[in-house]
């Protein structure tokens, strides 16, 4: 089995001996790839469900293998036009020259897939790598080993690893591969670790496109039916457990609707995960460590005087692979409460308050760009013109999460919450280097502006200052 480092160097000399993925190549690559989850996503759905100790199949299918599926039909439905060369402007001085931007693919991608969706986010990069005609090299989340097993042996009867390669995550792997000489890198995960993946790409000045998460807010407008967005917020903070990035971590309601809001919100909670120690429906938590930390900040919350609910306590923790954390609300938080200054990653929902809108608005933009907003009012023009003066990697209006399964938008964060966007046409953009082009023509006034310098030359220059 090859090294990080020799894979690399076999795709590097692959590039230089064949050349980059041409078009024909990228379709043959993309529909291999579709019809590996066709084939295989039940085998995918154990997988997951066996690394995560519960998981259900229709979550992995809805969440992951479908998402998949339709923005490999989105990209190859619109890949020929995006491969094209195309005409730009050419200043008139210059005609009847011609100039164009031609994309080249960038080379060698490193994929730092993620182990809350480790399908989705290992697989959406890929994508975007093999429509910009790139080489890629994945390293696999280390808390999903029995799914990227799985996917190495499948990747493995799509394609040769001088085009697509798998490394499994280890210690030693996870140190070394955002400090080696790849043409992009993508990451996938906490903040935290995007400082560090960040640091090290910049030794090789690798540039890198780092989707991370922070606290993505839900407010609520005073007239918007409190049980309707009570639903989507669970619905979107319980999903995975709350292990999504873009899962509400707080949400902003008017003062004197937040008890009933709590109580529309524990009800949303029963109904979408009965019996949630037990339910299938419901995901639980990978390991140990994540569980405890979980607990640690609900415990640190308490001490400092917030109140918790819970449908019921969660049991200890067992010798057995199921880890379920429960549904949790929490409410009267302060700041100086680690629940406010870290990522969750969980099933639990903050509920904070506003006397009037503006307070809200001002609290999220005080704070570091999310990675989604989420903002429910019946008033859409309202509601667009309140998202808009807030910075955030991607927007839901009277609903939760599902701006990213849309395939024209892209998805990323901003500040804190991430560096550039990948999926659809911005991951071939952003996968892709634009080769500027311009082609003379034998009848040329580029001429007149060489050496010797002289009254002619002058005379243009003022000239063209005026009118060019």
């Amino acid at each position: 089995m090859r090294t990080v480092d020799e894979l690399l160097a076999v795709q590097k000399s692959a590039l230089r001996e064949n050349g980059a993925i041409d078009y024909r190549q990228r379709r043959t690559l993309l529909r291999d790839l579709a019809q590996m989850l066709r084939q295989h996503g039940r085998a995918f759905s154990e997988a997951i469900a066996r690394d995560f100790g519960r998981r259900h199949p229709r979550e992995t299918e809805i969440y992951e293998i479908y998402p998949l599926q339709a923005e490999i039909a989105y990209v190859l439905s619109h890949l020929r036009n995006w491969t094209r060369p195309r005409a730009v402007h050419t200043r008139w001085p210059f005609l009847p020259a011609r100039s164009q931007i031609t994309p080249q693919p960038v080379g060698v991608v490193g994929i730092i897939g993620a182990w809350n969706y480790p399908l989705l986010l290992t697989l959406l990069p890929l994508i975007s790598a093999i429509a910009a005609g790139n080489r890629a090299i994945i390293k696999g989340p280390r808390l999903a080993p029995q799914t990227m097993t799985l996917l190495a042996q499948y990747l493995r009867d799509v394609t040769s690893e001088d085009t697509i390669a798998l490394v499994q995550g280890s210690p030693d792997v996870d140190h070394a591969f955002p400090g080696l000489p790849f043409d992009h890198l993508i990451f996938s995960g906490a903040t935290r670790t995007g400082r560090v993946i960040a640091r090290a790409a910049a030794r090789n000045l690798v540039p890198v496109t780092l989707s991370m998460s922070g606290k993505s807010p839900a407010i609520i407008q005073c007239d918007y039916p409190l049980a309707t967005a009570a639903r989507s917020i669970m619905a979107g903070k319980l999903v995975n457990a709350g292990q999504t990035c873009i899962a509400p971590d707080y949400c902003l309601v008017a003062a004197d609707q937040r008890d009933d809001f709590i109580a529309l919100a524990k009800s949303a909670a029963l109904s979408l995960y009965p019996h949630w120690a037990d339910n299938p429906d419901y995901t639980s938590i990978p390991n140990v460590l994540l569980w405890e930390r979980l607990e640690g900040l609900l415990q640190d919350a308490q001490r400092k005087g917030a109140i918790l609910w819970q449908p019921s306590p969660a049991p200890a923790l067992a010798d057995g692979a199921q880890r379920p954390f429960p549904p949790t609300l929490l409410w009267d938080v302060q700041p100086g409460m680690k629940i406010l200054e870290e990522e969750t990653f969980g099933p639990i929902l903050v509920v904070l308050t506003y006397d009037d809108i503006q307070e809200a608005l001002d609290y999220v933009r005080d704070h570091p760009a999310p990675l989604a907003l989420y903002y429910f009012d019946r008033d859409q023009r309202r509601a667009l013109r309140h998202c808009k003066g807030i910075a955030a990697g991607g927007v839901t209006i009277n609903d939760t999460i599902f701006h990213v399964a849309q395939p024209g938008i892209p998805f990323g964060g901003i500040g804190l919450s991430g560096i550039g966007q990948y999926r659809g046409i911005y991951g071939f953009q952003r996968l892709s280097h634009y080769q500027g082009v311009f082609r003379q023509n034998r009848l040329s006034a580029c001429e007149w502006v060489r050496p010797p310098y002289g009254r002619w030359t002058r005379l243009l220059i003022a000239w063209l200052s005026r009118w060019g």
